[in-house]
């Protein structure tokens, strides 16, 4: 029966770790619109935080 328990409560963590969120690309510039990312994970995430901070927008968490 712990066994059966470990297994559900380490699959458990996993689930909670891996979820998605959406995040926002804001820009102050004309030149570019704010950019919603819907349900991305934590690599989608980092990836679209790197490109919108090169292009000078404002990275955020919904």
């Amino acid at each position: 029966m712990k066994k059966v328990l470990f297994v559900g409560m380490v699959f458990g963590a996993l689930a909670l770790t891996s979820c998605k969120k959406d995040y926002t690309c804001e820009y102050d510039s004309v030149f570019y619109d704010d950019v919603t990312y819907p349900d991305l994970d934590k690599d989608e995430a980092s990836a679209a935080e790197t490109i919108c901070k090169a292009q000078g927008g404002t990275w955020s968490e919904k």
